[in-house]
C-alpha cells in the first residue's frame, strides 16, 4: 500500500510539472520503508518482553525515527519548498498506508450495519 501511495504522489508531482516534489518523495521512500520495517521488528520482538520493556523499546525507536525525520526535513528545506513537501510526503507514506488499511477494514462493517 505504501508503494501505491508513493507512485500516486510521484505521478502527481510529475503531472503537475513539479519534478523536485517527485524527487523528494522518491528519496524519502527508502527511509520510510526502513522505518516501517524497524518498527515492525520492534512490535514482533515484543512478545517475549515485559509490557514496560516493550513500551520503552517501541517508544525509543519512535523517538529516534522522529529525530532522524526532523534532520532529513531540515536538510530538505535547503532545496526549496517543493522538495521539502515531497520529502514530507515520502516520510508520511506509512501513515497513509495505515489509514488506507483502516478504511478498507471499516467499509464492509459500515455496509453490514445498515442491513
Amino acid at each position: 500500500m505504501m508503494l501505491i501511495w508513493a507512485g500516486l504522489l510521484i505521478s502527481g508531482g510529475l503531472f503537475l510539472n513539479k519534478s523536485s516534489f517527485s524527487m523528494g518523495v522518491l528519496l524519502a521512500l527508502p527511509v520510510s520503508v526502513a522505518f516501517y520495517r524497524w518498527s515492525e521488528r520492534a512490535v514482533e520482538g515484543a512478545n517475549h518482553l515485559s509490557p514496560a520493556k516493550a513500551y520503552n523499546t517501541f517508544l525509543a525507536r519512535a523517538l529516534v525515527r522522529m529525530g532522524v525525520s526532523l534532520v532529513i526535513l531540515v536538510l530538505a528545506s535547503l532545496k526549496g519548498p517543493a522538495f521539502l513537501l515531497g520529502v514530507l510526503g515520502g516520510l508520511i507514506l506509512p501513515m497513509l498506508a495505515y489509514f488506507t488499511e483502516a478504511v478498507i477494514l471499516l467499509v464492509p462493517s459500515f455496509k453490514k450495519s445498515r442491513l
